[in-house]
This record gives C-alpha cells, sequence and structure tokens, in this order.
C-alpha cells in the first residue's frame, strides 16, 4: 500500500463522528492491507512506530519542524501561518501545496533552494524514514532529524506531509483506540463484534496490535478462532494484567469463594518482570505496559540471580526497609519512577517487587495451570532470596472469621487491605471477574473503594487558584462498549499548590480545540479546557448518588432500592489521592454501578 492512500484514509476517519461507522471504515481499511504493510499501519494508526510497550518516541517539537522547514521557507513566513492554521498538519499541507508561491519569496531573502519533488511511496518505506528520525541519537542527533524530516515531506505529497507531520509531534488525534481496532479486525473477519472476546484473550497474552493484525492479514480472515487460541506467552512482551472485582465485607467475599487464597493488598506499582537468559532479556512492565526496566536496577540483578532459564512474575513494586520490615508510603515508591538519578534513589529509596503469582517458567506457559499449582512454581523459583524479589505472603483461609480477622490485622498494619483469589482457577490475562477480589478498608463515610477517573478538561477558577492556571477538575468513567467517557464529577481538593505546578503542566501538553464526540457531559458543566482522556487520577469521594447533572451511567439501572437511572451518577466531595495512575483507563461505568450498589448495601 502506498502512503498517499493510507493519508486518505486518514483523512477519511478525521470526518467520521460515528464510533461504529469508524468501526466499518477501518475493518475495510484493514481489508486492503498485505503482509508487508500491516503493522506500519496499525502502529501509525495509534501515532506510533512500535506496540506501546517499546519506548519508541519522535522527540521532534513543532519547534524543530518549524526550524527544519525554515531551511527552505523564510520562518516568519512559517510562524504566520502556522498562527493561522493553528494545526502543524494543516501549515505543512498548505507550505507544499504552493510551494512556489511561498519559496519564490523567500529565496529572494537568499534562503537555499530546495526542491519539492513528490513521488508515490509505500506506506512501509515512509514507515522506516520515520524510524530513522526517532532513533537518531548521539553528537548532532537534532540535525539529523530535521534533516531527515525535510528530506521526507518533500519526496511526499501535501496530504500525507499532513499527516506525517502530525504523527511526529504527537498531534494526529484521530481517536483510534486499540479497542476501536480490535473491533474493527473482528468486523473485518465476521461482519460484526462478535470475534471481539477471542480477539481481548489474544491481545492479553500478546499485547502488540500489529502482531496481532498480521496474523490476521497472513491468514486472509480465514479460520482464526484456532490461530488465535494459540497465541501464548513470550518473555519480553508483556501480558494484560489480570483485574479485581470488588465487594464489600469479608462475609460477602467468602459468600462467593470459601477457602479462598488471600493476600495483603498493598499500595505499589504494578510490576510484570520478564526474564530469558538464552535471548539475555530483563523487562518490567507497569500496568499499563510502560517499561520501568531502567528505573528498577535492583529488581534486575535479583531476578539474574534466580535459578532459571525464563520467567514472567506478576508483582506490586514497592519501597521496603529491610532494616524495619516496613513497606514505604505510596508517595516515596512513586519517586522512583524517574529517569535521573536512578542509582542514588535506588539507595535512598529501596523497592522489592513482591511477587504473587508465576505466569511462565522455564519456556512452560502457567497461565492455564490452577493457582495452586502457579503459587507452586512461585515458591520453588523464588527459593532463594534475593535483595530486590519476595513472594508476597499468600494464605489460605479455612472460616470466615479467619478471613475477617485477616482483613483487620492488615488494615490495622496500615495496608489497604486483602486481595482474596479463588481456588483451581487459571490466570486469565486482561479479564476482571469474581476470581479475584479486592476488600478495602471503609473508613467512616468514605466509599467502599477509591476511583480511578479520567481526567477529560479543566476549570480555570476564580481568586488566588487562577494563578495556578485551574481550579477544578472534570472527571470522567468509561464505558468501553461505545468507547465513550461520562461525566462523573468535578474534582477541587486534595492536591497541593506545588502539585498545582505539575498537574497543570501535565494538563497542557494535552489540551483540545473542542470537545471531542465520544466526551458525554451536559452542557451546565463544560470545563473551560478540554484535554485528551490520557491522565487517570485516584479519588476518593463521600459518596455516590444519582444527579441530574452528570452523565455516568445514565439509563443504566442499579440494584439499589428506589433508584432513578433517569439520572446519571455522581462523586460527592471528591478529593484528589493520587495524580497519573499506571494505568490506560479509569473505572467503567459498569464499575462505578458496581460500587454504588456495594456502597448502599453497606450504609
Amino acid at each position: 500500500m502506498n502512503f498517499k492512500t493510507f493519508a486518505q484514509f486518514l483523512s477519511e476517519l478525521e470526518n467520521i463522528s460515528s464510533r461504529t461507522q469508524m468501526t466499518i471504515t477501518t475493518a475495510d481499511f484493514i481489508k486492503q492491507l498485505d503482509s508487508t504493510s500491516v503493522k506500519p499501519a496499525m502502529y501509525l494508526l495509534q501515532g506510533r512506530l512500535a506496540p506501546k510497550y517499546i519506548p519508541l518516541e519522535f522527540n521532534f517539537s513543532l519547534k524543530l519542524i518549524i526550524k527544519s522547514l525554515s531551511q527552505a521557507i523564510a520562518e516568519e513566513t512559517i510562524l504566520n501561518l502556522y498562527k493561522s492554521k493553528g494545526d502543524v498538519g494543516l501549515m505543512v499541507e498548505e507550505l507544499l501545496s504552493n510551494w512556489e508561491k511561498y519559496t519564490d519569496h523567500s529565496n529572494k531573502l537568499g534562503i537555499n533552494n530546495y526542491e519539492y519533488k513528490p513521488k508515490e511511496k509505500n506506506i512501509s518505506i515512509v514507515f522506516e524514514e520515520l524510524n530513522t528520525i526517532a532513533t537518531a541519537s548521539g553528537a548532532g542527533s537534532q540535525e539529523k532529524k530535521m534533516s531527515a524530516y525535510l528530506s521526507l515531506v518533500l519526496s511526499v505529497d501535501p496530504m500525507s506531509a499532513k499527516y506525517i507531520s502530525r504523527i511526529i509531534v504527537g498531534a494526529l488525534r484521530i481517536g483510534m483506540s486499540e479497542k476501536t481496532l480490535l473491533d474493527a479486525m473482528s468486523w473485518a473477519i465476521t461482519g460484526d463484534k462478535s470475534l471481539r472476546k477471542d480477539l481481548d484473550i489474544a491481545f492479553g497474552y500478546r499485547a502488540d496490535i500489529g502482531e496481532l493484525a498480521k496474523i490476521l492479514v497472513d491468514n486472509k480472515f480465514n479460520d482464526l478462532e484456532d490461530k488465535l487460541e494459540h497465541i501464548k506467552l513470550n518473555p519480553g512482551t508483556p501480558v494484560a494484567s489480570k483485574l479485581v472485582e470488588r465487594e464489600s465485607s469479608p462475609e460477602a467475599v467468602w459468600a462467593r469463594m470459601p477457602e479462598c487464597f488471600v493476600q495483603p493488598k498493598l499500595d505499589g506499582l504494578r510490576g510484570q518482570i520478564h526474564f530469558d537468559r538464552a535471548k539475555n532479556i530483563v523487562e518490567i512492565y507497569s500496568r499499563n505496559m510502560e517499561n520501568m526496566t531502567a528505573q528498577y536496577p535492583e529488581i534486575v540483578h535479583s531476578v539474574k540471580e534466580l535459578d532459571v532459564d525464563s520467567i514472567i512474575l506478576d508483582s506490586e513494586i514497592i519501597g521496603f526497609n529491610e532494616e524495619t520490615m516496613a513497606y514505604s508510603r505510596f508517595q516515596d515508591t512513586m519517586k522512583r519512577k524517574r529517569k535521573f538519578d536512578i542509582e542514588e534513589f535506588s539507595q535512598s529509596i529501596p523497592v522489592k517487587a513482591m511477587c504473587f503469582d508465576c505466569l511462565y517458567l522455564n519456556g512452560q506457559d502457567l497461565t492455564s495451570m490452577t493457582l495452586e499449582e502457579r503459587i507452586q512454581n512461585l515458591k520453588n523459583a523464588l527459593a532463594k532470596p534475593t535483595k530486590g524479589l519476595a513472594i508476597l505472603e499468600t494464605t489460605q483461609m479455612h472460616s470466615e472469621e479467619e478471613l475477617a480477622k485477616y482483613f483487620r490485622e492488615k488494615v490495622e498494619a496500615g495496608l489497604e487491605g486483602i486481595i482474596t483469589k479463588q481456588l483451581g482457577t487459571n490466570y486469565e490475562p486482561g479479564t476482571r471477574n469474581f476470581k479475584w477480589i479486592k476488600l478495602k478498608a471503609n473508613t467512616r463515610s468514605d466509599l467502599v473503594d477509591t476511583i480511578d477517573v479520567a481526567i477529560i478538561g479543566y476549570y480555570i477558577g476564580r481568586g488566588d487558584r487562577s494563578r495556578f492556571g485551574f481550579g477544578a477538575l472534570l472527571a470522567a468513567a468509561y464505558n468501553p462498549k461505545d468507547d465513550k467517557y461520562y461525566s462523573l464529577g468535578k474534582v477541587g481538593s486534595g492536591f497541593t499548590e506545588e502539585q498545582m505546578e505539575q498537574m497543570f503542566k501535565d494538563m497542557s501538553e494535552i489540551k483540545l480545540k473542542e470537545q471531542p464526540e465520544n466526551f458525554v457531559v451536559n452542557s451546565t458543566l463544560y470545563p473551560d479546557v478540554w484535554i485528551e482522556p490520557k491522565i487517570v487520577a485516584e479519588i476518593v469521594a463521600d459518596e455516590i448518588t444519582r444527579s441530574p447533572n452528570h452523565t455516568a451511567a445514565i439509563n443504566l439501572e442499579a440494584n439499589v432500592p428506589g433508584d432513578d437511572s433517569t439520572k446519571g451518577l455522581s462523586i460527592r466531595f471528591p478529593r484528589m489521592k493520587k495524580w497519573k495512575r499506571d494505568k490506560d483507563y479509569p473505572n467503567t461505568v459498569e464499575e462505578i454501578v458496581r460500587m454504588y450498589e456495594l456502597r448502599k448495601r453497606v450504609s
């Protein structure tokens, strides 16, 4: 496929507001791809050059694009054009569409005469040239990137250059999530979303959207169920983390899973550890598949000391004091998520990966084994003590009273609560069900649990707070069924002035010009600034109630006496607890309904 065809497809997507129509259009596009073009196309649709777990970024700003183009066109002309267009892609498209007009004036100023010679280019060729820009490093890397960029845009048509420029600066913004791509794959095979569950499972085992799409294309979209079932774990490729459901009390947990295993719930960072001695691989991934390997040298060193050939461990990484045998606060653990002074901080804030599951060992995928078998494999693999790894306390409960006592002990020890796990169950990547249950302390009038929300906008605020750029945030829940975000509440407390500076900086980098089609918010609550839903924050609140002002779970009935589903659910008196969770998506609308039901049950 040539890149011009790809650019025309992107232009078509820009003008589609319906999520279903976007899915069908993308499905038709996928059917046009061949074995060499499918991976580049799938990554570029997300504005990337690789799966998200590979930290390959362009590091090429709008400023550098302007500087690159100013080698051929007067910089003042470019800046004025950007101000009028307000979009890097539209600016570049205009410059190339009227090349002679803009270069004629520039050449009179003595600027070098660059030729614009667009030609047909295969998407794979453009992909490699983009890769050259992203991977340029060392002395003179900035100049190499600029030269490669200018050479690329001067060799393609104006529309292609528009989307190339947007991809490079991270401003593609066509709303193409992995979930939409999985829907489109199912549609390409069956004409509907009926294969989505199989695709979700396959993607959970091998979280590479390009590789998954290539399997479909290589098999000409036929007889894929068997192919998908045989996708298994591979050290170095992250697995979608198993998620937990909620319950309100030890009694409710015991009713669902008697004789369960129980583990403390730690307030750290989910860490998936991959090791393959033969391939010389050691990788550590977060819950959202961010590569964190460089940040935890003590864990890397420890996993190499294990007497195993290969292993994948599921763990909670948390600050840990060996002398006091005490866990650190979440805020201290988070200080280790840094790119600089890593060795220094590894000494002042040592961490330990508290391992609670073993998914792969010595070439064997263990996810189909029972929980008991996986725990035994974990104990065997970690029999030798190491500095950076330990087995998380795992105990089987034999009565409801024993479970309740264990829960109280952990809460009184300052932990968040417990995770219970059903005996005889396998590990299902990316799923959320009652095979694993989270039970957290229900203090004062707080919720049964904290809530993870997407921040979709902010209000500038008044008075003293206005100097920080915002006064309150608009929080939302996510509905994966329609890929939309529904308003849940306004958050205006729980953060300090120091935090507000960083929060505003984070939000300023992802501002939007207008409300996206998949943000469902009443007009009375429109924020001053919309932002991309990339920031997930953890909040606490006093209550979840029905409200005519918010849209989360509107027309979705809850199992609560007197529930009025004509109103949405909202959070009362929310306070920020953690900014920027290591998650791609917030709690779903259905999870919010579940928390609403649990809260009413214990009130």
